[in-house]
This record gives structure tokens, C-alpha cells and sequence, in this order.
């Protein structure tokens, strides 16, 4: 689908970020920025994304594997429908397809998922060792454990396993595996647990989004994954049944309580979608007419999106190329070659508003030298560069610069930034304000 298109803002920034591993920065779970930082062997864009497309690839898998273990009785067709669900959600699509840990994290909780299912004795290790992968990806993954306690109640297998040594080794296996993020953030006051946490719940101003929250599970999943996957967690009562419902809803319920005091990003929610589709598999399995139809239809409605979001990313018909769908991946390229040029060119030092802005400038020009971000928090603040004598200096901003900023850079009174827009299809956005100024030593 995003094959042939530039690399919009986040795949970019993770890219960036891999290239700063090797100094030790593991303020974020760091398996993001290895799966690009061995992508960018192959050539532009689409080779960046390739190793996500295999991650894409992955969870769909695991996501039919997950169903065979719900439905034994009929393995083979509970894992082909399941498969079939989780390669068409629409938001498991677009997930696939781009370089964000989205897809890293799915492949890997759908892998920690199918290998609870079916865990017992030594089989918790590899468990573990795939739930560490899935928080190495994403710390929102670490609801799995939760979940699971969650699940002893009801599962008399599972309490007997906790008797035994092997589902405390499986907990070593993940925690050994997470070790560099964990030790990291263990000499920086967790800043990116935090950070986390915070824009999970929204601090202390609520706002409910609950409407929007549950038109992005409907979406996003696909009507037929949500409600008959929710349908067979309610009325079967196996040991696996019982572990995948349990690890399935509960980032559902999670990201439903966060919607309830803010605004919900529609990729949260996605961590349940393969084990969403594993469950409608499992449960049509047994009415192989009904799951010819709705199965159909699930499946012709997704890949109709899909396509026509794919037409809509390269001729804009029905939104406009200024829409945040649209725009995030067109424009960069000469925007950033213009800004090069603003800044008298070199590689300067740049003075950058957002971590986005910086992301694509490093992509398209090879410049690695930025300050933290002025706009916003972000990781650039943890690894807080600083102009070196003498060197050239530019500020980039996604605004007009204020006064106070102007006089914190060195910026002249009658020097005016140059305003340099993004175009696609005919539209002009993404106006960005760019001034070269004078190195520290000359100020």
C-alpha cells in the first residue's frame, strides 16, 4: 500500500533513532530502532518498511496459530479464517505496513499470545522470551503479565502451573530480554515509563472520547473480528480460551479507560485485533456457512479500503491532499532540499522545533546535528546535542519564531525567517520557517 511513497514523519524518527543506538540511548524500547536500522541496507523507502512488512506478515500468522489452539476440533479452518480477518482489519493493514512499532509489538504479543495458549512446563521460557520482544517494542506489551493473573480464577491449569518453577523462569526469560530499556530507564527515573503513563491517561483534565474511541475499535478491527471474537471469549471456558480472552481484552479495557478522560490514537486499541480475529475464527469455525458470508464480507470490505486509500494516498479524490492522511507522506523531499539550501548549506547544527521536522531533515539530507526540540518534549531533549564552537547554526520551526525566541538565537530584528511550504496535487501545507544564523563563537 505505502510502497513508493516517502517516508512520513514517525518511520523517519525511528530510523534516526537507529542511528544513535550504538552511543547507548535506550530512552525508548529500542526494538524499533533496530528493525530500521537493519532495513536501511536496502535502498529508500520501501526498504526501510521491509522488515515491518515481514512483522506484518507475522502477527497474521500468529494470529491463525492462536486459533488452532481455541478451536483444536476444527484446527484448519479456524486458522485460515483467523488469518484471513487479521490480513484485512483495516487498521492491522496499515499497522503492517509502516515502520512504527506497531507492527514489531503485534507480531511479537500475537507470538507471546499463541505461546501462553498452549504453555505448560518449559514452554513458559519461550513465552517470556517473546513477551520481552513484544515490550521491547512497545512498554504498553507489559499488560500481558496483568492479564494473565487475571486469568488464574478461571483457569485451574494455570494455578497448577504456578507451582512449578517454569512460568517463574518465563518471567526471567522476558525481563532479561527487556534488560536494556529496563536498566536504561533505571539510571534516568523511568523518564519513558512516564512520559508513557502521561499520555496514556491525559493527567488531571478529563475529557471524555468514548464515542470516537469506539468507532476506531469498530474500524480499526473490522465489525466482524470485534464482535465475534468478543462473542466466542464469552461463551467458552477452556484454559486456552480463558488466557487468549484474557490477554486479548485487556488492553481493550485499558485504552477504553483512557478514552474516558482523553483523546484515544486509533493504533492503541490494536494490540487485541489478532486475538480478536483468532476468536471469530475459532467460533465460525463451526458454522463453516455463516463464516463463508461474513468472513467474505469482512474480507472484500478490507481490501476495499485498503485500495481505496491507496488510490486516495497518490491522487486525492475524496479528501484533500492537506488531510493528515494524506499530506504526512507527500512533500518532504523538496521541502527539505529547499530547506537545506535556506540554511546556506553544509551540515549546520540545527535548532529544531519538533522531532518530526528534524526526523525528515536527517533522512533527506544526512545531517545529524540537532538541539532538543523547542516545541515539544521529546527524545532529543534526553540526548540534549549542543552546538560545537564555530559550527553553522540554523533554526527550523513549525511557526512564526517570537520575540524572545529571535533573541535567545541571535536572530537580527530586520532578518526575517524564510517561510518554505510542502506541496502535493495541486496543495500547499506544511509551512515550516527557516533561518541560518551566526555560530556561537560569532554571536
Amino acid at each position: 500500500m505505502f510502497a513508493g511513497l516517502e517516508l512520513y514523519a514517525d518511520e523517519a524518527y525511528y530510523w534516526l533513532w537507529s542511528t544513535r543506538l550504538a552511543a547507548g540511548y535506550f530512552d525508548h524500547p529500542p526494538l524499533v530502532a533496530w528493525i530500521p536500522g537493519a532495513s536501511s541496507l536496502f535502498p529508500g523507502e520501501l526498504g526501510l518498511r521491509s522488515l515491518f512488512l515481514l512483522c506484518g506478515g507475522l502477527f497474521v500468522v500468529f494470529a491463525g496459530l492462536v486459533a488452532r489452539e481455541l478451536a483444536p476440533q476444527h484446527a484448519e479452518r479456524a486458522a485460515v479464517l483467523a488469518a484471513l480477518l487479521a490480513a484485512t482489519a483495516p487498521m492491522l493493514t496499515v499497522v503492517g505496513s509502516l515502520a512504527l512499532p506497531d507492527a514489531p509489538q503485534l507480531a511479537a504479543y500475537a507470538c507471546a499470545t499463541w505461546l501462553v495458549a498452549r504453555a505448560t512446563g518449559p514452554s513458559w521460557i519461550a513465552a517470556g522470551g517473546a513477551w520481552g520482544l513484544a515490550m521491547l517494542a512497545k512498554v504498553s506489551s507489559g499488560v500481558l503479565g496483568p492479564a494473565l493473573l487475571l486469568a488464574l480464577p478461571l483457569d485451574r491449569s494455570l494455578r497448577a502451573e504456578l507451582r512449578t518453577r517454569w512460568p517463574y523462569l518465563g518471567v526471567l526469560a522476558a525481563l532479561l530480554v527487556f534488560l536494556p530499556c529496563l536498566a536504561w530507564n533505571a539510571s534516568h527515573d523511568f523518564v519513558s515509563f512516564s512520559v508513557q503513563l502521561r499520555h496514556g491517561f491525559h493527567g488531571m483534565r478529563p475529557k471524555a472520547h468514548v464515542g470516537e474511541y469506539l468507532a476506531a475499535v469498530v474500524t480499526g478491527a473490522g465489525p466482524v473480528a470485534l464482535v465475534v471474537g468478543l462473542g466466542w471469549f464469552l461463551r467458552t471456558r477452556s484454559a486456552a480460551s480463558v488466557r487468549v480472552g484474557l490477554v486479548t481484552v485487556t488492553p481493550l479495557a485499558l485504552t477504553f479507560a483512557s478514552s474516558m478522560r482523553g483523546n484515544v490514537e486509533a493504533n492503541w486499541p490494536a494490540l487485541a485485533y489478532p486475538g480478536l480475529c483468532a476468536g471469530a475464527g475459532a467460533l465460525l469455525a463451526s458454522f463453516p456457512r455463516a463464516a463463508r458470508w461474513l468472513v467474505g464480507a469482512s474480507v472484500a470490505v478490507g481490501v476495499a479500503s485498503a485500495a481505496v486509500y491507496a488510490f486516495e494516498l497518490r491522487h486525492p479524490t475524496f479528501m484533500s491532499p492537506r488531510a493528515a492522511p494524506i499530506e504526512r507522506f507527500h512533500g518532504w523531499r523538496t521541502q527539505v532540499a529547499r530547506i537545506g539550501a535556506a540554511c546556506g548549506g553544509g551540515e549546520p547544527f540545527v535548532h529544531v522545533s519538533n522531532y518530526q521536522t528534524a526526523s525528515q531533515i536527517a533522512w533527506h539530507t544526512g545531517w545529524r546535528r540537532f538541539s532538543p526540540t523547542f516545541e515539544r518534549r521529546s527524545q532529543f531533549d534526553v540526548w540534549n546535542d549542543v552546538p560545537r564552537p564555530g559550527e553553522p547554526r540554523c533554526v527550523v520551526s513549525i511557526r512564526p519564531l517570537n520575540g524572545d525566541e529571535r533573541r535567545v538565537y541571535g536572530i537580527p530584528a530586520n532578518v526575517e525567517p524564510t517561510r518554505i511550504d510542502a506541496q502535493f496535487a495541486g496543495a500547499t501545507f506544511r509551512p515550516l520557517w527557516v533561518a541560518p544564523l551566526l555560530p556561537d563563537s560569532a554571536r
